[in-house]
């Protein structure tokens, strides 16, 4: 038996029907994964993560990355870290944009070489550093970043969203392994 279920749509209480609501909205969906649909009795923490998502990586505010840096950087933090459900969907997404999968498993081979603008192979190479190697972070990396035309925003930027992409990839694994029988 599964450690977590997921309830009926009936039973969803108003917030967390409200979270979904603003979600597929979000989205444009008509449906959520699982994963998602796991976390229905904590509407505290389907808040959080709706809101992560439109502020981070939907990016309800401007960005100064593309959404297919954003959505390349969030597929190799996912490959990094193993998380099976984000790294798909962000692949469905890029292959919905014109990637092929060949040309995405050698992003994920070889991250130093994608086929992206200097400033976005920046974003994305950082990102993917931040969110696997943030002890190993030093100050001379933000200058170098500095060096390349980030503004100090841009840094911060690039910081929430691999701490976003990390935070998502920890509810998604989570979930996944608890909905599983043993």
């Amino acid at each position: 038996m599964a450690f977590f279920d997921i309830p009926k749509d009936e039973d969803f209480s108003p917030e967390a029907s409200h979270w979904f609501g603003e979600l597929r909205r979000l989205r444009g969906v008509e449906s959520l994964a699982p994963s998602w649909r796991a976390y229905a009795r904590s509407p505290q923490i389907l808040e959080a993560r709706v809101k992560a998502e439109a502020n981070l990586f939907r990016q309800r505010m401007p960005s100064g990355f593309s959404w297919e840096a954003r959505l390349v950087a969030f597929m190799l933090v996912a490959h990094a870290r193993r998380c099976d459900g984000c790294f798909g969907a962000s692949r469905r997404h890029l292959t919905a944009l014109g990637f092929d999968e060949p040309a995405l498993d050698g992003f994920c081979a070889n991250p130093a070489t994608l086929p992206l603008p200097e400033r976005e192979r920046l974003f994305v190479q950082y990102t993917l550093r931040i969110a696997t190697n943030p002890a190993d972070l030093q100050p001379k990396d933000f200058r170098e970043l500095e060096a390349h035309g980030f503004s100090r925003e841009d840094v911060q930027e690039t910081v929430g969203f691999a701490a976003f992409s990390v935070f998502n990839t920890i509810f998604t694994t989570a979930a996944n392994t608890a909905l599983q029988d043993e």
